[in-house]
């Protein structure tokens, strides 16, 4: 009872905060000026090299997440049957928020992949990608956040220790001695929980650490080349800090969803830092309206292409 309250709660206040992002983008938003304005601007041209860029961003993600459960399966599962469970799932959440996660799951246990454990793998890549890339967000902001002098040494400290933080729990966690509960179900919870906690230690001695900070790395970049073509296609004249700063936004806002698909949040973020700059609220609006296009466009053509290819095994 008590869950369900705490849920429907979290659900409730996901709900408002997306309703007075909408209502504060609606207040700012000059639909009939500028926004059509950047409508005439867009140069069509880089679509096809938009769509290239979020082409090998969700497979090369697709890449790293079933190399990630192989690791934990000990086994092999067929790329095309996973990215098919990948695309469905993200199709899913759109209909349903978070119910995308649960398909996955679902089809993943056909493997003898337990619940436990994709929630463990779910964690420790949030968790990693997280601690990760604080660091680089960081030295990004400090190095070309220079129009938002104020707090830029503020952002770039709060960065850095929130990211040793990060890293530290699971070991700090694994440096408790382990509670032996007597009541049953409080003890099943606790290693339950334990479990999921130390999952990372548990790949940082596979020494799946590197592999994940390559390709990482690679991700970032083909992430940052996604802003600088959608930012250029709108024929603006940018600084190359001004981008980055898009880049960092779109990036973080990415690994801490506050709405499904930060919905609300990232149009907000993006024109009230478009404004911060000096430009307009529309501007900063249409960016990220050009990368939820075209995320949404690439989304859609790969749901319907493996959901038309054969698949005669898992493996």
């Amino acid at each position: 009872m008590k869950s369900n309250l705490k849920n429907n709660i979290f659900i409730l206040i996901k709900f408002i905060i997306l309703f007075l992002s909408c209502f504060i983008i609606y207040k700012n938003l000059n639909i009939d000026g500028n926004f059509i304005y950047l409508n005439d601007k867009f140069n069509i041209n880089f679509s096809i090299i938009l769509f290239i860029l979020f082409f090998i961003s969700s497979h090369l993600q697709i890449y790293i997440t079933l190399e990630t459960i192989t690791k934990k399966l000990i086994k092999k599962i067929n790329y095309i049957y996973f990215a098919k469970l990948f695309f469905n799932s993200q199709i899913i959440s759109i209909i349903l928020p978070h119910s995308g996660l649960v398909y996955r799951a679902y089809q993943l246990k056909k493997l003898k992949l337990s619940y436990t454990d994709f929630v463990g793998i779910s964690y420790f890549l949030a968790w990693f990608n997280l601690f990760f890339f604080l660091i680089f967000y960081s030295f990004e902001f400090l190095i070309f956040g220079s129009e938002f002098e104020n707090y830029r040494y503020t952002v770039f400290f709060l960065g850095i220790i929130s990211s040793s933080i990060i890293y530290s729990l699971p070991f700090i966690f694994y440096s408790i001695p382990m509670i032996n509960f007597k009541n049953k179900i409080i003890k099943k919870i606790y290693e339950y929980f334990r479990y999921i906690f130390l999952i990372p230690i548990d790949f940082k001695k596979k020494n799946f650490f590197k592999f994940l900070s390559i390709y990482g790395i690679i991700g970032h970049i083909i992430n940052f080349f996604m802003i600088f073509i959608a930012v250029k296609a709108i024929n603006i004249d940018f600084t190359f800090s001004q981008i980055v700063i898009f880049f960092i936004i779109y990036s973080f806002l990415g690994q801490v969803p506050i709405t499904p698909k930060n919905l609300g949040i990232s149009e907000l973020v993006f024109g009230l830092t478009s404004i911060n700059m000096g430009l307009g609220f529309e501007i900063g609006f249409f960016i990220i309206l050009i990368l939820r296009l075209f995320s949404f466009f690439n989304l859609i053509f790969f749901v319907i292409i493996y959901n038309l290819i054969p698949i005669k095994n898992y493996k």
